[in-house]
């Protein structure tokens, strides 16, 4: 009656994973690169964090750019960070991941910039490649040859493909490590973190955003900041954006876009408040009216 979702396929022919319950000591980490598992035995590892506490069971998995992850879940308690009574509001943007009340802005790193040559090129070959193999299978299917070729006998389409899995995985790792080190310093910093509720999805409809959102990761930021709160008893608040950036911040009267029509006030940044004439930057503006907003609600 509700209670299961549709079954997730999962192939036969090639498993990317397989998980291993933790029973009388089959599994255990030896030192800072060895790990002992189920069905391997004694594995190295290059590198990563050792998991503290009870094992529950581990995850081997081959990604698509054919490297191996272990993944050990652990139980264990959470240690709540000392209160420091700070708070902190933010405003999620494109050009800077994060702009915060207090006037500082954290940049968005176009890491693919990096290896947008490289990943061009292999991407490239990658498709010319993968249209030769698929000449060479249906000319095989014609000749009503026995064993036909698959797409994993064509070694040069099967490097171009991993190819240009590894340069999208380093860009995501990248992508990741500046939202773990950046959540991690504003949970240890700021008691109440106020963001407002953006309709993600929503907006990755529109064509002309779509990459630069995508590429800001707002959602993983979100979810990153909930659970870093639960587990160390800080708390994220999220509030309406409605005129977050229309709203004086110092005297709180609404300037209704100053007379502009849309377009015209989305390339205002910055604007001398009609009221009290306190000239205020955009983003920051909004930033401590999203903290106004949340504290009022806490």
């Amino acid at each position: 009656k509700g209670q299961n979702k549709f079954p997730r396929f999962k192939s036969r022919k090639y498993s990317q994973s397989y998980n291993s319950k933790y029973v009388n000591g089959n599994i255990k980490v030896l030192d800072c690169h060895h790990i002992k598992l189920p069905k391997l035995g004694i594995v190295y590892f290059r590198a990563g964090r050792l998991p503290m506490g009870k094992i529950k069971n581990v995850t081997v998995r081959l990604n698509v750019a054919g490297q191996y992850y272990i993944t050990v879940l652990v139980e264990s308690e959470n240690q709540t960070l000392p209160k420091t009574s700070k708070y902190i509001g933010g405003d999620l943007g494109l050009k800077s991941l994060l702009n915060l009340s207090d006037g500082c802005k954290e940049p968005i790193n176009h890491f693919e910039d990096k290896y947008h040559k490289k990943l061009y090129r292999w991407e490239k070959l990658r498709s010319r490649r993968f249209l030769k193999a698929q000449q060479e299978i249906a000319w095989d299917h014609h000749n009503k040859v026995l064993v036909p070729r698959q797409l994993d006998d064509f070694k040069n389409y099967q490097k171009a493909r991993i190819m240009v899995a590894k340069y999208r995985q380093k860009i995501a790792n990248q992508r990741l490590d500046q939202l773990q080190k950046f959540t991690t310093k504003l949970v240890k910093k700021y008691d109440i973190i106020v963001l407002e509720k953006l309709n993600t999805k929503g907006m990755m409809k529109n064509h002309h955003l779509a990459r630069a959102i995508a590429n800001a990761s707002w959602s993983k930021l979100v979810d990153m900041l909930q659970y870093k709160c639960d587990w160390y008893g800080k708390k994220l608040i999220q509030v309406n954006p409605s005129y977050t950036s229309q709203i004086c911040a110092n005297c709180g009267k609404n300037n209704h876009r100053l007379g502009l029509n849309k377009s015209e006030w989305l390339a205002v940044r910055e604007w001398d408040c009609p009221n009290c004439g306190k000239h205020l930057d955009r983003d920051i503006n909004a930033a401590q009216v999203i903290l106004q907003k949340g504290l009022a609600i806490r």
